[in-house]
C-alpha cells in the first residue's frame, strides 16, 4: 500500500499537505488501477460533493475495499483515492481546506493519466426523483412507473465525459458493457439499470472524468445501483458488498484482463 505523509497541522486546523503529494504523484508510476470516491465523507463539509443523501461514502467505500482486494489478489498493483487523503489530518470542515483538497485530488489523477493507470470511480445512484423536485416544472420528467412521473431514475450505468475520450477509455467501456456484461450482472443482484443505459455508456459531464478519461489506460465511472433500492433490498452496506460479490468478482477480472492487453 502506497503511503501519503503529511506534515503536523498547525493550531488543530487542516492545511493542504502540498509537500507530500509529490510521493504518491510519483508512485503512480507503479500503480496499475486507481480507485477513486469522488465524493465527501458525510461529517464532513458537503458543497453538493457528498453524493446520493449526503452519505454515498458510507457504501462507496466498503465497495472500494472489496474491489481494491479482488484485485491485488489478480496481481494488480492498486491505490485507493480519497479527497481527505488530501489534507494534514484528514478533516474537510471549510471551503478553503475543501477547494485546496480537490485541486490535490485532481493533480493525482493528472499524475494518474501521465503514467497511464487505469482509473475506476465507483458509485452508487440516487434512486428516484420527482418530477417537481427535479426541475422547475415537470417537463424534466424522464419516466413514468405506475401513473408517477419522475425527474430522475437512476441504476446501474456506465458513465463516460466526451470532452476526455481516450481510446483505451472506450475500448474499455466497451468490453465492459458487451464483452463482459458488468452491467447486466450487477442487474442480477435485483438492481435497477438506469431505463435506456443498459447496453451502452452514458455520457455526461463530469469533473473526475474530465481528466481521468484521457488516460492510455482507460478510465470509468460506474454507479452499482440505486442507493435506496440497494439499502431496502440488502440493508447495510456490508450487505451490498456482500450481495455484489459475484458482479465485482467480474468487474476485477475485466480490468486485470484489461491491463494484460496494454502490455
Amino acid at each position: 500500500m502506497l503511503a501519503l505523509y503529511v506534515v503536523q497541522a498547525c493550531a488543530g486546523r487542516p492545511t493542504v499537505a502540498t509537500e507530500d503529494i509529490v510521493p504518491i504523484a510519483e508512485a503512480m508510476k507503479e500503480v496499475d488501477v486507481l480507485l477513486v470516491s469522488d465524493h465527501t465523507l458525510p461529517h464532513h463539509l458537503n458543497l453538493s460533493s457528498g453524493g446520493a443523501n449526503g452519505e454515498e461514502r458510507r457504501f462507496i467505500d466498503p465497495t472500494l475495499q472489496s474491489l481494491n482486494s479482488k484485485l491485488i489478489n489478480r496481481g494488480l498493483r492498486t491505490h485507493i483515492l480519497n479527497v481527505e487523503d488530501m489534507v494534514v489530518d484528514r478533516d474537510i470542515q471549510n471551503k478553503a481546506t475543501f477547494d485546496a483538497a480537490y485541486k490535490k485530488y485532481d493533480q493525482i489523477l493528472e499524475a494518474a493519466v501521465k503514467h497511464g493507470v487505469t482509473i475506476a470511480s465507483i458509485h452508487y445512484d440516487a434512486d428516484k426523483i420527482l418530477a417537481e423536485n427535479y426541475g422547475k416544472n415537470s417537463a424534466y420528467a424522464s419516466a413514468e412507473e405506475e401513473g408517477e412521473k419522475y425527474g430522475y431514475v437512476g441504476g446501474i450505468q456506465l458513465i463516460l465525459d466526451k470532452r476526455a475520450t481516450s481510446d483505451a477509455t472506450l475500448a474499455l467501456a466497451n468490453r465492459m458493457v458487451h464483452r463482459d456484461k458488468i452491467l447486466q450482472k450487477l442487474n442480477t443482484v435485483g438492481f435497477r439499470v438506469r431505463p435506456g443505459y443498459g447496453d451502452k455508456v452514458r455520457f455526461q459531464n463530469n469533473l473526475t472524468l474530465n481528466i481521468a478519461g484521457h488516460s492510455q489506460g482507460g478510465a470509468f465511472l460506474l454507479e452499482i445501483a440505486p442507493q435506496d433500492q440497494a439499502v431496502r433490498l440488502y440493508g447495510s452496506p456490508e450487505k451490498i458488498v456482500e450481495a455484489i460479490e459475484a458482479p465485482m468478482d467480474a468487474l476485477a477480472d475485466t480490468l486485470y484482463a484489461f491491463r494484460q492487453s496494454l502490455q
